[in-house]
C-alpha cells in the first residue's frame, strides 16, 4: 500500500518508555498514524537528525501506537534520552507491507532476528486477533543472549496460541530461560513445508542469506518467501539511494519484497 500523507512531519507525545532490552526501549506515543503491518514512518528529533523506523503495536489500537528505538547511531542515541512528556516528530506512514490478504488459510513461518521481530509485531497481533483464519503458525526467533530478547513475556505467551515457537540464542545468560543455545537455523531445518505455506522474514541480511536456502530445500515455495528490508533505509523518501537493491529502492518499492521477484537484483 503505497503512502499519500506526503512530507509534513506531525509532532507526537511520548506518553511511556520502556527498556526491552540493552540500549532498546519501547515508546508509546500519543495518537493515531493509521499504519498497516510493515510499513514505516520517518521519525526526526531537531538538531540531532531523522531514522526509519516500522510501528510496532497493534495496527488497530485508537489512541496511541509504538515505536521501538534501538541507539545504533547519533540520532537515535538522543531519541532514546528523552521521557514520557517530550516529543517526536514523525512522517508517514509509507511503503508496502506484509502481504495479509495471502495469509488467510495457509501455513505460515514468521522468522526474526534480535530486533527483526519489531516490524513484525503487528501482523502477530492480526494472526492472534483472528487466529481461526490460518492454519499452522510458526515463529522461529534468534538473539545474541537472552538479555536482548525484545518482548520477551509477549513471545513466551504465544506458545498457547502458534504452532511451534522457538527462541534460538547464541549465548544462554539466564540458564532457567526456556530457549535453545545455538543458530536460527537448526530449527529451522526440522520444518517440512506443505506446498502454498507463507514464510516472512525479518532480520540481519547474513540471517536472511542463511535461511532461505534451508527454506526451499524444504519445500517452501520462492514465491511465498517476504522479506523486509527495512534496516537498508535512511533518508525514506528516494533521494539517498543508500536501500537500493538493484533496480528498487526499499523505501519507494519495499520495504517488504517477494523473494523470487528481489533476488536477481540483491548483487546488481
Amino acid at each position: 500500500m503505497k503512502n499519500d500523507r506526503g512530507f509534513e512531519y506531525q509532532e507526537y507525545e511520548i506518553s511511556n518508555k520502556e527498556e526491552l532490552a540493552p540500549e532498546t526501549f519501547l515508546f508509546t506515543m500519543k495518537g493515531k498514524i493509521g499504519f498497516l503491518p510493515g510499513q514505516f514512518v520517518q521519525v526526526l528529533l531537531p538538531r540531532y537528525g531523522n531514522v526509519t523506523l516500522a510501528p510496532c503495536s497493534d495496527p488497530d489500537k485508537k489512541n496511541s501506537f509504538q515505536l521501538c528505538i534501538r541507539a545504533a547511531g547519533a540520532a537515535t542515541a538522543k531519541m532514546v534520552e528523552l521521557s514520557p512528556g517530550d516529543k517526536l516528530q514523525m512522517r508517514g506512514p509509507y511503503g508496502n507491507g506484509w502481504p495479509i490478504s495471502k495469509l488467510i488459510g495457509k501455513d505460515i513461518t514468521l522468522i526474526t532476528g534480535g530486533i527483526g521481530l519489531v516490524p513484525l509485531r503487528p501482523l502477530i497481533c492480526y494472526l492472534v486477533k483472528y487466529r481461526s483464519e490460518y492454519k499452522k503458525i510458526n515463529l522461529i526467533a534468534g538473539f545474541k543472549t537472552d538479555h536482548h530478547i525484545v518482548f520477551k513475556d509477549e513471545i513466551l505467551k504465544l506458545k498457547a496460541k502458534f504452532s511451534d515457537l522457538e527462541i534460538a540464542v547464541e549465548h544462554i545468560v539466564d540458564k532457567n530461560f526456556p530457549a535453545d543455545q545455538g543458530l536460527i537455523t537448526e530449527p529451522l531445518e526440522k520444518i517440512k513445508f506443505k506446498k502454498n505455506a507463507v514464510t516472512l522474514l525479518c532480520g540481519p541480511e547474513i540471517m536472511v542469506n542463511h535461511c532461505i536456502p534451508i527454506l526451499v530445500k524444504n519445500g517452501m515455495d520462492e514465491k511465498n518467501i517476504y522479506i523486509s528490508y527495512e534496516r537498508r533505509m535512511e533518508c525514506g523518501i528516494g533521494i539517498c539511494q543508500h536501500c537500493n537493491i538493484g533496480k528498487y529502492k526499499v523505501c519507494e518499492d519495499g520495504p517488504v519484497f517477494r523473494w523470487d521477484i528481489i533476488k536477481e537484483e540483491i548483487n546488481k
